[in-house]
């Protein structure tokens, strides 16, 4: 499960800050998301830090299940003694 989730992380990460500095740079069309969707255009800046955010709280998330499978592996070897 961690690694779905950090494997999404990433995702949202690239495609979030890769499309703001393409978008702060005024770079062409690429393969950024954000760019081939319509109903986001004139929005694109906003969207991109929207993503950052998600993949953001998506690791943030990944971390808490390493480490709450980490307490629960530690009580369940504990109870095994």
């Amino acid at each position: 499960m961690k690694e779905i989730l950090n494997g999404l992380s990433l995702l949202f990460l690239i495609q979030g800050i890769g499309g703001l500095i393409n978008h702060l740079t005024d770079g062409g069309k690429s393969w950024f998301l954000v760019n081939y969707i319509s109903a986001f255009q004139g929005w694109q800046i906003f969207l991109d830090i929207i993503l950052i955010l998600i993949g953001g709280m998506i690791g943030l998330l990944a971390m808490k299940v390493s480490s709450s499978s980490k307490i629960s592996n530690k009580q369940h070897e504990g109870n095994k003694k």
